[in-house]
């Protein structure tokens, strides 16, 4: 499944390479989208993503877990990633 991953980090620093890192580990297939989003293939659910993003955050950050359907639209997305959405 298509996972989306959306944060908004109060203060950056070691929190957002934590957080960077801890991605990087575990979604292998991913697209770092925006700057603090990214689409990730995986198996586990959104829960399960959150769980494991958690000891990157803090009780002042805010985070995004959301499982991605097949009918989305965007434009400037390069074919690589266009492959990532759909498959």
């Amino acid at each position: 499944m298509k996972i989306l991953i959306t944060y908004d980090l109060r203060l950056l620093g070691s929190r957002f390479a934590r957080l960077k890192e801890i991605i990087d580990e575990h979604f292998p297939n991913r697209w770092h989208c925006f700057d603090t989003s990214y689409v990730v293939s995986t198996d586990l659910d959104p829960n399960q993503v959150r769980d494991l993003l958690l000891p990157a955050l803090n009780v002042n950050d805010c985070l995004l877990v959301s499982e991605l359907g097949s009918n989305w639209a965007g434009i400037g997305i390069s074919e690589k990633n266009r492959q990532l959405l759909e498959s």
